[in-house]
């Protein structure tokens, strides 16, 4: 059986689904995009416990998929309708949602007890303030816990392809901090910028924590070229992605094959990041703005 994968916004609304209800909310209450987010990583500072705890992760490892989901809600009153007082978000990386979709697809759990598969955490306030910034200071500790999962064959008898590469064990904990979102009318909750502490646990027992600052944008837009007639992803003679820029613009270009614009704000300054093939943030704080 093929292990489904969806993306990261998918993934947490799927998680997240059990907290309260998401409502749409006038202006200027606090919130963020519901499209998924993606994400450039800095690393700031690492700790391992041994030489060579850390070599199998870091911003590499996360560049391989560097969308992530992020979900605004909030509570109900005792008269059931949404208190904008109390406006939270929930976080979830698309590596963290697809590790535990594809565990409980072999109906294996998360084994952590001190922590969710997403992070949680109320914003300070309802509304932004006067430099157009909402804040969600501390979250809640994202915390998963995998056995690893052998490979599976196919079986030939079968037309289908059941075989599975196989998933290793997992021990990570994300703590989100610093969370910061700009919203004002021409940039709604698009732009992000946090703290990030990754803290794994490698198979022989040692430990490695990186601290990250994390910038965001939303809608995560892919900027590699791609076949037009296959759609799968264009590649040099080395093997590196070839890169379309144009992908990130907001306006439609039809004579050029786009229809509609990347649904990026035309506020924000963005790069096509060579490393990702994804529309980024021009900058490592908030707001980047043209």
């Amino acid at each position: 059986m093929k292990a489904p994968r969806l993306t990261a916004a998918a993934l947490l609304v799927t998680a997240a689904a059990g907290l309260t209800d998401c409502v749409d909310q006038p202006e200027p209450q606090c919130i963020t995009s519901t499209e998924p987010f993606a994400v450039r990583l800095t690393e700031l500072s690492r700790t391992e416990s041994a030489p060579g705890a850390c070599d199998d992760f870091g911003v590499a490892s996360f560049d391989a998929d560097p969308e992530v989901g992020v979900a605004p809600f909030y509570a109900r009153d005792a008269k059931g309708q949404p208190d904008y007082e109390r406006g939270s978000i929930a976080i979830q990386t698309a590596e963290v949602g697809n590790l535990v979709l594809t565990a409980e697809s072999f109906d294996v759990e998360n084994a952590a007890t001190d922590g969710t598969r997403y992070s949680e955490g109320p914003f300070t306030g309802k509304a932004p303030d006067a430099g157009g910034y909402c804040y969600a200071p501390v979250l809640g500790a994202t915390h998963v816990v995998l056995p690893e999962l052998p490979a599976v064959d196919d079986d030939p008898d079968t037309d289908e392809d059941e075989s599975f590469p196989g998933q290793p064990a997992v021990d990570i904990r994300l703590e989100w901090s610093k969370f910061r979102v700009y919203v004002t009318a021409a940039s709604y909750g698009t732009q992000f910028d946090a703290e990030l502490r990754d803290t794994r646990v490698t198979a022989d027992g040692e430990t490695c924590a990186i601290v990250y600052q994390a910038t965001g944008l939303a809608p995560a837009v892919s900027c590699a070229a791609v076949d037009p007639e296959s759609g799968d992803p264009l590649t040099d003679d080395q093997g590196n992605v070839t890169l379309d820029p144009s992908a990130c613009e907001p306006e439609p270009d039809p004579n050029a094959g786009r229809p509609t614009g990347s649904g990026i704000s035309p506020e924000t300054r963005y790069v096509c990041d060579p490393v990702t093939a994804y529309c980024l943030l021009d900058g490592s704080s908030v707001p980047a703005l043209k």
